[in-house]
């Protein structure tokens, strides 16, 4: 009986050891399992983080297509008809008051601010009517259309003009209340300025 006893001690032992050695085994792989998801989770979330920064930029890229879409429809009610001395011109209220930063007080910043809309002079066809030089309107209308599509060069075909176009150009300028926004004012910079002996 003794031995009996001695043998089912050993015996429950032996199980008892292979029973922990298991458990053991089974909580290592547990914990690999456990990091092995760990892993994953740190990978996904990597992921999904680059992938939202990756949507961001998108949406950001597509919001500013949108924008710029937007900005080249003209809506009807932005078109703008006009008979300058007998010639006829389209175009839009924007690209008319493009220049108010430069000429706040523009014949065109006026006209259409509101408050003049219902004293425009209109020919037969609803053409707003400006007496002036349609075909230096022209050069007028080309610097402002230039001028909004952000052309650091818009004026170069005024600034070119040989001298007696210019004159009736400055008058034409100067009726609009442009020649600010053609020959902006260069601001004096007494650390620029050279000075010579004389």
């Amino acid at each position: 009986m003794e031995r009996a006893l001695q043998n089912y001690e050993r015996v429950t032992k032996e199980a008892t050891t292979e029973l922990l050695a298991a458990w053991e085994m089974e909580k290592e792989k547990l914990n690999r399992k456990q990091q092995d998801l760990e892993e994953d989770r740190r990978r996904l979330e990597f992921e999904v983080a680059k992938g939202r920064l990756a949507l961001e930029k998108d949406r950001a890229a597509f919001a500013a297509e949108i924008a710029g879409v937007e900005g080249m429809i003209v809506q009807p009610e932005d078109r703008v008809q006009l008979n300058i001395g007998g010639k006829h011109f389209e175009t839009t209220r924007r690209t008319l008051t493009v220049a108010l930063s430069e000429a706040p007080f523009s014949y065109f910043g006026a006209m259409f601010s509101g408050r003049h809309e219902g004293l425009m002079q209109r020919d037969g066809e609803g053409r707003v009517y400006i007496d002036r030089s349609g075909s230096i309107f022209e050069m007028i209308l080309e610097f402002l259309r230039r001028y909004k599509s952000g052309d650091k060069n818009a004026a170069f075909a005024i600034h070119a003009l040989p001298k007696t176009q210019m004159e009736a150009m400055l008058v034409e300028l100067d009726y609009y209340g442009l020649e600010s926004a053609v020959f902006p004012p260069v601001s004096f910079n007494i650390d620029l300025a050279t000075f010579s002996q004389g």
